[in-house]
């Protein structure tokens, strides 16, 4: 079996920017019309993913954290990854209740409640993981290169929101004489449509593509954690459509953003195990 590789990962590459560069050239004529076409506010399917969309770059912050409190060397910094993980729990529970929580007067006390006591029992849990001695530098560098990930994913989507200023679709009004091309920035105006950071969450669930550097399992089916993550936020930019929070252009270039970092990441992975930093 060959080792795992970016390179294995060849044509899910070629693929994927072929449809990205399709979509931005298809969005400079059709963003518009899309919207119109498919805005539906109270489809099912799309208002659920409007809710746990972004929930890969969430569980991407509790489970690196937790990973590094079991693996890392120095009792220090296991207690400091530990008080991270709370801390990502707390931001974590105030996302869930500001999507589940009905009552205002109850949201941010359940909120921090639900997301600290869910970190604990992650930490506990963790605590009962026997990690074998070879896979644990490789699994601190890949809870590492996660977290660094999302950290740049999200600090550039939310600068590019800044600059480009688009107003979203469900904002325009009746005459769409505010809607302006994904390749016009408008500057800093509060309006924050392109790209799209649902889009861009649920692009860290790419990071499943570093599996099959530490599982047989994943490298013998490596193009399957394209697959699942490529489908799944395929469906979180399909239903940001439908519910007129961006546009093609904004999905796909969040989508674009998510998968390039996890790339990155990848290579960075790839870089180190070549030079024997990992054993």
């Amino acid at each position: 079996m060959k080792p795992a590789s970016l390179k294995s990962y060849r044509m899910e590459m070629i693929l994927f920017y072929l449809l990205a560069a399709g979509a931005l050239i298809a969005a400079a004529f059709t963003d518009l019309k899309l919207d119109i076409a498919l805005n539906n506010t109270s489809d099912f399917i799309s208002n659920w993913f409007a809710r746990t969309g972004e929930m890969p770059a969430y569980c991407l912050l509790l489970l690196a954290s937790a990973m590094l409190s079991k693996l890392l060397p120095a009792r220090w910094m296991r207690i400091a990854a530990a008080v991270a993980c709370v801390g990502c729990g707390v931001y974590f529970g105030l996302y869930v209740a500001r999507r589940f929580f009905l009552e205002d007067a109850f949201r941010t006390g359940c909120g921090i409640l639900y997301g600290a006591g869910f970190a604990l029992v992650l930490l506990l849990a963790f605590r009962f993981i026997s990690v074998p001695e070879p896979l644990r530098k490789p699994l601190i560098c890949m809870a590492v290169i996660g977290l660094a990930v999302c950290a740049i994913e999200s600090g550039l989507i939310t600068l590019m929101k800044e600059v480009w200023g688009r107003v979203r679709f469900r904002d325009l009004d009746g005459t769409y004489a505010q809607f302006t091309a994904w390749y016009h920035p408008n500057g800093v105006n509060g309006n924050r449509s392109f790209p799209s950071g649902h889009t861009g969450s649920a692009g860290m669930s790419y990071l499943l593509m570093l599996l099959p550097f530490v599982s047989d399992f994943w490298r013998r089916h490596r193009h399957l954690a394209f697959w699942l993550a490529f489908c799944y936020t395929t469906a979180v930019a399909f239903t940001r459509l439908v519910m007129g929070a961006h546009y093609l252009s904004d999905v796909a270039v969040g989508g674009t953003i998510a998968f390039t970092c996890v790339l990155i990441g990848i290579k960075v992975y790839e870089s180190l195990e070549a030079k024997g930093k990992l054993t």
